[in-house]
């Protein structure tokens, strides 16, 4: 680890030690990492990544971490996150965005701007980055439908830009959901608006968001993907698994699509719980239930 620790320091790239993936994760479960790289941009990403192989170093990456549920007995692979890559700029027309820009704060930067395309995306927690890997979306809107183009580092270390025929977007994927690449920044086209009409529509999907979805407990988002014909949450609901739980975890009373955190959960409580959930609606209604959410291990 010291001479991983010497790289990373000659290169100028913040660390951190024993992290508590518990605080990173919006979930709130996790034991500690060995080790958190936070490059501030592309250049160090790829020297990252050129150091691992080198080295032969698994490394994994992550940005704000609001979808996923990490091993209460921690990580040993190094984690690489975006956080710090976290430039937003407005030139010619076209937005660009780090990959480590809050989706919440780069919607508000493109209303502010007078452009419209991109309300959908204020209440979404997470990145830019993790928006463009997982096609986020919401209220009828996609980052699909907005994207130009994306800088990313390969698994080979190179700094490459993916222009936005090239993306293989679908629902809840893109081309980057299957490869150990790094999204550095992306490129967002959108349409001149109207600020009043733009900010009155973030306040509506803002307002929906809290009457519908439990924003007050830890939680990763929905937990599952959407299957076709059907809706997650009422496919839970109907099979009587609102308000269940296992250990610390229970299935919203708000939203059953949403497992919280309501009781310092574990990662086995989630799990379990999740088991319990796909078994009974497949049980009563022969649909399987695909998780959306990632399970992070080393």
């Amino acid at each position: 680890m010291t001479k991983f620790t010497d790289f990373l320091s000659s290169a100028n790239i913040v660390y951190s030690l024993n992290a508590s993936l518990k605080e990173l994760s919006s979930f709130k479960i996790g034991g500690s990492a060995a080790i958190i790289c936070y490059p501030d941009c592309a250049e160090k990403a790829a020297a990252l990544v050129k150091y691992c192989n080198e080295n032969g170093m698994k490394y994994m990456t992550f940005g704000r971490c609001s979808n996923v549920l990490f091993p209460d007995s921690g990580l040993l692979t190094p984690i690489i996150k975006t956080d710090k890559m976290n430039s937003m700029v407005f030139s010619d027309g076209l937005f660009c965005f780090g990959a480590g820009v809050m989706l919440a704060k780069a919607s508000k930067y493109t209303v502010d701007k007078g452009y419209a395309g991109m309300e959908f995306a204020y209440g979404i927690p997470g990145s830019v980055g993790g928006a463009v890997y997982m096609n986020a979306g919401a209220y009828g809107g996609e980052m699909s439908q907005c994207i130009e183009k994306t800088e990313y580092v390969d698994d080979r270390g190179n700094i490459c830009v993916l222009e936005q025929k090239l993306h293989e977007f679908g629902y809840r994927h893109s081309y980057f959901s299957d490869k150990n690449y790094i999204i550095t920044k992306t490129y967002v086209s959108l349409e001149k608006g109207d600020r009043s009409n733009s900010a009155a529509l973030i306040d509506e999907f803002q307002s929906a968001r809290k009457s519908k979805q439990p924003l007050d407990m830890p939680s990763a988002g929905s937990v599952f993907k959407r299957p076709q014909g059907y809706f997650a949450g009422k496919l839970i609901e109907d099979s009587g698994l609102k308000g269940a739980f296992v250990g610390g975890a229970m299935v919203s009373t708000k939203h059953s699509g949403f497992i919280v955190n309501y009781d310092n959960a574990s990662e086995r409580d989630v799990r379990e719980l999740i088991s319990v959930i796909q078994n009974k609606v497949m049980e009563k209604y022969g649909v399987l239930l695909e998780c959306e959410l990632k399970f992070i291990e080393d």
